[in-house]
Parts: structure tokens; C-alpha cells; sequence
């Protein structure tokens, strides 16, 4: 496996990787992902294999830059969407149901998907190149410690990979606000770096409901 730094070659050799069915490890804003075309299902289902994890869990969706790509995997509702455009890429995670007619292991059997757009370049980068959305997961063994480094993500998987996007320590600051926007009313399943008055803010509510939090 290559381990590359940011730039030309290695967004060129990980778009490649990834479209010829290959796995990828590229870095987010807190830890290093371990990333498989998610068009592909022999390679997201390859994933679960890397991690030694049962396919029971569902995995988050990268995108790139153009959020018009969501619509063909996620319905993106009015929430939602209030909440990209306002947040751009970022430290979140909105789940919504998943798109009619479109299905993958990256659902777990479910019909909700969790999708991201994390605010790192070189990840951006790669996943503009490749022209569609990976599924990921934490590059780790199931069970083992969340790789922050390149480094580390290597020593747990990357024996399954043939790419590994080195952008330094991520940033390792709070964990993502995951929001749940795919019921009726939206809800903070886990508040993170974004706290609950802004998301409340976007969506123009007094309040919402917080199932856990992060924050100190």
C-alpha cells in the first residue's frame, strides 16, 4: 500500500483506488476513515471485513463538494437542507432517509443513511475526483482505539488498503453534532462541535431535543 501526502498524485491515486473497487484511508476533521466507493457493494461490504465487524452497523456517507450528488442516495427534506446550506462543510452528520429505489450495505438493512461533508481538502478533493460519495467508517479494528494519525490507521487496517491519504494528526476536536433530521421533527441524537442553539437557529425552532451530549 502507498502512503501519500495531499496534492496531485494523491488525489489522482486515491480516485483511482477507490473506482477500481480499492479501499482508502483519508482523514476527517477527528479521525482517519477507512473508505470504499460506496457504489461499489463488494467494496463497502469489504469494510465490515476490514474492521472484523458484523455488517449489522450501518456506515456514513462522504461527499464531496457538490451537494447536488445527495439527492441520488438521501432525501435531502427541507430540514436538511437548511442545514447544509448554512453549515457547509463541517462537523456534522444528518441523518435522513435514505433515497427510494436506491439500496446498499452501507444501510445495514435500514432506510435512513447518515451522510457528512467534512471540512478537510484533501479529502474533498478525492471524493470530487471520484465523482460519487464513499461510505466510511473509523479506519480502526472493530473495538480498537480511533486512529488520529495516519499512522495509526495503517498499523490497524491497512493491510486491506491501497491508499493511505497522510494529512497529519486530524484536528481531534469535539466528535461531530449528529442530527437526526429523517423524522418529523428534527432532534440532536449527539451534540458535538455544533451546539444545539445554532442547529435550533437554522431550523428557526425555540428549541429542539438533545438525546446526549459531548459538550463539557
Amino acid at each position: 500500500m502507498q502512503q501519500l501526502a495531499p496534492g496531485k498524485e494523491g488525489t489522482e491515486a486515491a480516485a483511482q483506488a477507490l473506482a477500481k473497487g480499492g479501499m482508502v484511508i483519508l482523514p476527517t476533521d477527528t479521525v482517519y476513515g477507512l473508505c470504499a466507493d460506496v457504489r461499489d457493494d463488494a467494496a463497502v461490504r469489504a469494510i465490515y471485513a476490514a474492521k472484523q465487524r458484523a455488517p449489522d452497523f450501518p456506515l456514513q456517507l462522504l461527499f464531496g463538494r457538490d451537494a447536488a450528488l445527495l439527492d441520488r442516495y438521501a432525501v435531502v427534506n427541507h430540514a436538511a437542507r437548511q442545514l447544509v446550506d448554512a453549515l457547509g462543510p463541517g462537523a456534522w452528520t444528518i441523518i435522513v432517509p435514505a433515497k427510494d429505489g436506491w439500496d446498499s450495505p452501507a444501510l445495514s438493512g435500514g432506510r435512513t443513511v447518515g451522510f457528512r461533508m467534512v471540512p478537510v481538502e484533501a479529502t474533498l478533493d478525492v471524493l470530487d475526483a471520484l465523482g460519487g460519495p464513499v461510505a466510511a467508517s473509523s479506519a480502526n479494528i472493530s473495538g480498537g482505539d480511533s486512529p488520529t494519525t495516519c499512522a495509526e490507521a495503517i498499523a490497524q487496517v491497512g493491510a486491506s488498503c491501497s491508499i493511505a491519504i497522510d494529512a497529519g494528526p486530524t484536528a481531534k476536536g469535539l466528535d461531530s453534532t449528529v442530527i437526526d433530521a429523517s423524522g418529523e421533527t428534527p432532534r440532536i441524537v449527539r451534540e458535538g462541535a455544533i451546539d444545539r442553539a445554532t442547529v435550533a437557529r437554522i431550523l428557526g425552532l425555540a428549541q429542539i431535543q438533545v438525546v446526549r451530549s459531548v459538550r463539557s
